[in-house]
């Protein structure tokens, strides 16, 4: 499993990708389903809620929240 500070690194890095399959038009927030592998290549799937903040000039997108697998019901 990853640390909340490892997911949001991840979504950092690939945030370019997540913008271009999940935001049609002007989209202020969407959710995504990542896979992100440990150090013996195992995926570990997460849900990601994100927000587009544009908050004091700084327009970015935001993780609002983190879902793992194991709080699904």
């Amino acid at each position: 499993m990853h640390t909340d500070q490892e997911i949001k690194n991840w979504v950092c890095r690939h945030i370019d990708e997540l913008i271009h399959e999940y935001v049609q038009g002007e989209k202020k927030e969407f959710s995504a389903v990542i896979e992100i592998p440990d150090e013996e290549g195992e995926k570990h799937p997460y849900t990601v809620f994100m927000e587009f903040s544009g908050i004091a000039e700084e327009n970015e997108w935001v993780v609002r929240n983190i879902v793992r697998p194991e709080q699904l019901q």
